[in-house]
């Protein structure tokens, strides 16, 4: 039995040295799996990082331009409302006027609107309040001098200063507020040029 003994130590023995190989095996394979996996997650925080890193430029780039064109908004903003300011300053100047100052300017006015033929002309409430009596003389000889003939009308309602004229139902409109509105670009440059260059 001796002899079968040492055969089945042999194979034991044997059975225990594969046993050891392939754990040794089976370690070293974990290890490499291990590592690898090592490498995987590592590479998978680098692109993670990577894409967060540029998630976040992105939301900083986007918020800085968002902010940029709410402050660019804020400030044409301002910039109207200034300017809007402006103008709405000039024609209170010009309405608020001495009377022979306001009157000279009204008969430019109808210097370069009035036209052939017979018409009326009608002015703000207020305007026909502080009217000079010369006023109406003037302004037909206007008329006549442009071969037409002008008659006073009962007051506009609608418009704060100066006048409407009428030519065989056709109006023109020639208040101060009219004309801005009807030159508001131009004085708008020109008035955004005097104060922002």
């Amino acid at each position: 039995m001796a002899g079968i003994d040492n055969i089945i130590g042999q194979i034991l023995q044997e059975a225990q040295e594969e046993a050891k190989g392939v754990i040794a095996s089976a370690e070293k394979e974990a290890a490499s799996i291990r590592e690898e996996a090592q490498r995987s997650a590592a590479a998978a925080k680098e692109a993670a990082d990577e894409r967060t890193g540029e998630a976040v430029k992105t939301y900083a780039a986007r918020s800085q331009s968002s902010a940029d064109i709410t402050k660019k908004k804020a400030i044409l903003a301002a910039k109207q409302a200034l300017i809007e300011g402006v103008m709405s300053e000039a024609v209170k100047k010009l309405e608020d006027q001495d009377d022979a100052a306001y009157f000279a300017m009204l008969k430019k006015i109808l210097a370069k609107n009035v036209q052939k033929g017979d018409g009326t002309i009608a002015f703000s409430p207020k305007d026909t309040a502080r009217l000079p009596k010369s006023f109406i003389e003037e302004a037909q000889a206007i008329a006549k001098k442009a071969g037409g003939s002008l008659t006073l009308a009962e007051p506009v309602k609608g418009i704060e200063s100066g006048f409407v004229l009428a030519y065989g139902g056709i109006e023109e409109n020639c208040s101060l507020e009219a004309i801005f509105e009807a030159n508001r670009e131009g004085i708008q440059d020109k008035v955004y040029r005097f104060l922002f260059s």
